[in-house]
């Protein structure tokens, strides 16, 4: 009898491994499950429908579904596409928990929701039972009937494929326990605000932002492990030193914003998720111009491009919206000044001047993005700021352009004339500073910081044999805080 059920159980899995429809497709039948899953516990647990409820428990089975994904792949060793394949249908056994609990309970339903767990000790006892004493709360008895399939398949699954007991009651134990601790989100939530000494405000996300940033997290790595090579080719194609410049642009508007308005940002459960949002959509962008980049060089496929492109893009903006409603305007902002740099039918990258000035008004933009975070409104920016750091970023674009042949008449005069054009740009930078401060009354710290951060970019962007790459990498954080304290 065993022999029958291991035999149907390796037939299924090498047809669903082995299937031949793309893995689109699996990502469009995962949510069309989700959907019905989601129909379903409504109506067993007699919940009202509201859309906060949609995203959170999607988010939360987005959750569920990566981890056991990335863990099946690791404890496995199979591809991760078929690992996807595998985990996409299995998630069918999620339409049998809600059903259960309406069967069992004669049609009146169970209240499914997260544990219930006050101490080490109810921790300890839930771990064990597989979610508590109650089976009409919580972890109801359809929930612990599917955790039961979900372990004992993973087990079956990687003790076939490595050919080892102890591998597969790891997978088994490391699955079981991610699983558990999803369900005590809110008790780890709180013991992250009682660490951080947190109120929780009116309209508290909190727990919806936890679970995007892990789904984020999770969601990349994935990406890593489906195409390794594909994403270091991106990141080494990313203009990190651009990234930096960026990243004090925003620090300093964060600064003025703090300044300029101070008690309207307040630090508290939902706005302590943003920093980590504001790191996922720092890597988007990266990603996004790395992207950009390989394909103004043509080394990558056009349709491979455009779906990489579109997922980033629509990525940055969900992020953006996730943060705050402003903070996705300008992100919205920020990629169409990149469109118009980087992207046919215009690609504007290949004018002179007009480059420079594009591309002093994304950094620009990124100010104003740390300006919207913390809670300036965007007509408030200082405008005294406005043309000083624009005419920074051009001076700075110039010099880059000074130091790389192109094509065009004024691009090799730049080029042939790059020492004295970069004596010319530093002394310059040095009356800018001075200037900027006594006309605009705007902080030499400022100036003096952003300028020190051009000169570090430009000398990563340089290709000498004997630049000091990481001890330059190094500057950042020290630029950060000068910019900070120049915003304040």
């Amino acid at each position: 009898m065993l022999n029958r059920v291991q035999a149907l159980f390796l037939r299924l899995v090498r047809l669903v491994e082995d299937h031949p429809a793309p893995l689109r497709r699996y990502f469009q039948l995962y949510f069309a499950i989700l959907a019905v899953r989601l129909c379903l516990e409504f109506f067993s647990s007699h919940r009202l429908f509201t859309m906060a409820d949609v995203l959170h428990i999607s988010l939360w089975f987005i959750f569920i579904v990566l981890a056991f994904l990335l863990q099946l792949h690791l404890f496995s060793g199979e591809r991760i596409t078929k690992v996807t394949k595998l985990v996409v249908v299995g998630f069918t056994i999620a339409l049998t928990a809600p059903i259960i609990d309406l069967i069992f309970s004669g049609g009146v339903g169970a209240k499914m929701n997260y544990l219930s767990v006050n101490s080490w000790q109810d921790v300890a006892y839930a771990y064990v039972t597989l979610g508590g004493p109650s089976l009409s709360r919580g972890a109801t008895l359809g929930i612990r009937i599917e955790i039961i399939l979900l372990v004992l398949a993973s087990f079956n699954y990687v003790r076939t494929k490595r050919g080892s007991i102890l591998w597969g009651m790891a997978s088994a134990l490391s699955i079981y326990t991610v699983l558990f601790v999803s369900g005590t989100v809110p008790q780890l939530l709180g013991w992250i605000v009682a660490h951080w000494h947190l109120q929780y405000g009116p309209d508290d996300q909190s727990t919806l932002l936890l679970l995007l940033c892990l789904d984020m997290l999770l969601l990349g790595i994935g990406l890593i492990c489906h195409a390794p090579r594909q994403v270091g080719r991106i990141l080494s194609h990313v203009p990190w030193g651009t990234m930096g410049i960026a990243a004090l642009h925003l620090a300093i508007g964060a600064g003025l914003a703090l300044r300029s308005y101070p008690g309207i940002w307040q630090l508290n459960p939902t706005t302590l998720f943003g920093f980590p949002l504001l790191l996922a959509l720092a890597i988007a962008m990266a990603t996004l111009l790395g992207l950009q980049a390989l394909q103004m060089r043509d080394l990558l496929p056009a349709l491979q491009a455009g779906r990489a492109r579109n997922f980033l893009i629509a990525a940055s903006l969900g992020i953006g919206y996730a943060i705050s409603e402003r903070v996705v305007f300008v992100v919205a902002v920020i990629w169409g000044i990149l469109f118009l740099l980087n992207e046919p039918p215009l690609s504007l990258r290949r004018a002179p001047l007009l480059r420079n000035l594009l591309e002093a008004i994304a950094l620009l933009a990124m100010a104003l993005l740390g300006f919207s975070m913390f809670g300036g409104p965007m007509v408030g920016f200082p405008m005294a700021w406005l043309l000083p750091l624009v005419l920074l970023q051009m001076l700075g674009g110039l010099f880059v352009d000074a130091g790389r042949p192109r094509d065009g008449l004024l691009d090799a005069w730049l080029y042939a004339r790059q020492g004295p054009l970069r004596a010319l740009y530093l002394a310059l930078l040095l009356g800018c500073g001075i200037g900027a401060g006594l006309v605009f009354h705007v902080s030499v710290i400022a100036f003096v910081t952003i300028g020190s951060a051009l000169i570090t970019a430009m000398l990563l962007h340089m290709r000498w044999p004997s630049r000091p790459q990481w001890a330059l990498m190094a500057l950042w954080p020290i630029y950060g805080v000068l910019a900070i304290a120049a915003g304040q």
